[in-house]
């Protein structure tokens, strides 16, 4: 009987140990989704082929925390050997925590780490969840006021494209520029959430909208930066977004003749100016519209100093 409850005591103590680090270190983990998230789908599949993108993206998030609870309790260090031993120092963070995950790839953590710090400091909280699927997702990129998604199959530079499409436009335009309700609001609704007047993204879709579905009269496919930014003014801004980081030159080209393109410009270098140019396009303006700004050939430039976090 002594064997036994001894037995019996050295797992419980062990379950403790194992479960103890989990209950602190991803509060998602702790806490269901947001009551409503909205998340904007990436441009792999024509617009009008169409999913249940909010029930997608909460379906995968509590997997994948199941799957990261799990790749936690594996990587857990033994117990020290002596009970006395010098706390070991201090390692400098070199990712920002929502991204320094276990379960994602060196490489990925460095290219989102790129991208996470182009955008502005007062917005680097707005990210609270971050996730990369390594098992060929059906979209190559979801994201909404707090979340992103993105493929991890995907090559580099289409990877870093995608990941600029949904954080530097998507989490941007949603969760970091958000109104007052003291403001009162527009006809711009984003799902059942409406847009406030004092938002800074309803400069933008005003530019080309005079609703959340409706165009402007007159306007015409050279006034999108690709064919998928005219599906609706969030995808507009999504892949004005990645145009503006991604294909610099190419967006002030056709912004010299043609005002409409010189107006989104403008609201991109006014609400996230970039200096120095963090990539140069390869695809100049030939006059052809592209479908995806994420399909576009580039060099990426821009690099970020981990040390220094």
């Amino acid at each position: 009987m002594r064997g036994k409850a001894l037995l019996l005591i050295g797992v419980i103590l062990s379950l403790s140990n194992a479960n103890g680090p989990l209950g602190t270190s991803e509060s998602i983990a702790q806490e269901p989704p947001p009551a409503r998230e909205e998340v904007r789908l990436d441009a792999q599949i024509a617009p009008e082929d169409t999913v249940d993108s909010e029930h997608a993206v909460r379906g995968f998030v509590w997997d994948a925390v199941a799957k990261r609870k799990a790749v936690r309790v594996a990587a857990l260090p033994p117990a020290p050997a002596v009970v006395n031993a010098a706390a070991p120092q201090t390692q400098t963070q070199t990712f920002p925590p929502v991204i320094d995950q276990l379960d994602i790839q060196l490489k990925h953590k460095i290219i989102a780490t790129e991208v996470f710090d182009l955008l502005p400091d007062q917005c680097h909280g707005t990210l609270k969840h971050f996730y990369v699927r390594y098992e060929k997702p059906e979209r190559r990129g979801l994201a909404g006021k707090s979340t992103v998604i993105v493929d991890g199959t995907l090559p580099d530079d289409e990877f870093r494209a995608v990941l600029v499409h949904e954080m530097l436009g998507h989490l941007f335009e949603l969760g970091c520029l958000t109104g007052t309700s003291q403001a009162g609001t527009s006809s711009f609704r984003d799902g059942s959430d409406p847009v406030f007047m004092d938002d800074p993204s309803l400069a933008f879709y005003r530019i080309s909208w005079s609703d959340s579905k409706t165009r402007k009269q007159g306007g015409k496919v050279e006034d999108f930066v690709s064919g998928y930014a005219a599906s609706d003014p969030f995808e507009d801004l999504a892949e004005s977004m990645a145009y503006y980081i991604l294909s610099r030159d190419a967006f002030v080209e056709r912004a010299r003749t043609n005002i409409t393109i010189a107006t989104k410009l403008k609201w991109m270098e006014t609400f996230l100016p970039l200096n120095p140019v963090t990539a140069n396009g390869v695809a100049f303006w030939n006059g052809s519209v592209p479908w995806d700004a994420t399909k576009l050939p580039y060099t990426w430039k821009g690099t970020t100093t981990l040390a220094n976090r």
